[in-house]
């Protein structure tokens, strides 16, 4: 399954995602470490730090997973909200003890929580499985408070020729041979390869913020380019009529907690 845009029939795209990281949290954390090498806690404590949060912060961690960008930001001093539309991955966190009651399982597009609640907003390894991504972005700059932070980690595809070469190998045979083994499902890690391979590059996404009204973009390539780590803010005063008008879905006025 190739990543593709699709801001207004995502729902059964979504659903096959929901359902395949349901499947796959066992192993999910071991898989991660071993085919990154361990690389991928340097990236993560990356989001914390471009985070800079602080013990007055209030923090929303999109696509949390089983928490372990939520226990870093916790350990800053900062509040941490947990998001993820996956059940049983937000439970898995939860006996980890990275994820506290503070949590709630939610669509990203269709977030929960009131206007500006937010001084900072992070998804790491997320934001690829999200097809309505405009729908998506559109609710980040909603809920987060004017000036606050917007940081986004993912994986990418390596500028270099060579490298990409090897890379690419490494994607559609190893990986998902590997992941497959240690998290049960071969379908998943093709998922993983496919989607790594096929979406938004890092200049084009940068212009989709930059619709949606972030401002001051940046983007950093880590690890030969392999990952990359994007911060935007939104406008110490809010300028959300400037951009392109998304229909906008109801939400309760209250912050949902489990």
């Amino acid at each position: 399954m190739r990543y593709k845009v699709d801001n207004d029939t995502p729902h059964e795209r979504k659903a096959r995602i929901r359902s395949m990281f349901n499947s796959i949290v066992d192993g999910y954390d071991r898989a991660n470490r071993i085919l990154s090498l361990g690389i991928d806690r340097s990236w993560r404590k990356t989001v914390v730090q471009h985070c800079e949060c602080k013990p007055s912060d209030v923090v929303l961690d999109i696509c949390c997973g089983t928490g372990d960008i939520s226990a870093l930001i916790r350990g800053t001093g900062a509040q941490v909200v947990s998001l993820d539309f996956s059940e049983n991955m937000i439970q898995k966190g939860r006996q980890k003890g990275n994820i506290d009651d503070l949590a709630t399982v939610a669509d990203a597009s269709k977030l929960p929580f009131k206007d500006s609640i937010f001084t900072k907003v992070c998804i790491s390894f997320g934001i690829r499985n999200i097809p309505d991504i405009d729908i998506f972005l559109a609710e980040v700059y909603r809920v987060l408070r004017p000036g606050g932070t917007f940081v986004i980690l993912e994986l990418t595809r390596p500028r270099y020729n060579i490298f990409r070469l090897l890379y690419f190998f490494y994607l559609y045979t190893i990986l998902p041979v590997i992941g497959g083994m240690i998290a049960g499902s071969f379908n998943a890690y093709r998922y993983l390869s496919k989607t790594i391979h096929t979406f938004i590059d890092p200049v084009t996404l940068t212009a989709i913020q930059e619709k949606h009204g972030f401002i001051d973009i940046t983007h950093k390539s880590m690890t030969l380019s392999i990952a990359t780590i994007y911060i935007s803010k939104k406008p110490p005063v809010d300028t959300s009529f400037l951009s392109i008008p998304l229909s906008k879905p109801s939400h309760p006025n209250n912050v949902i907690i489990h």
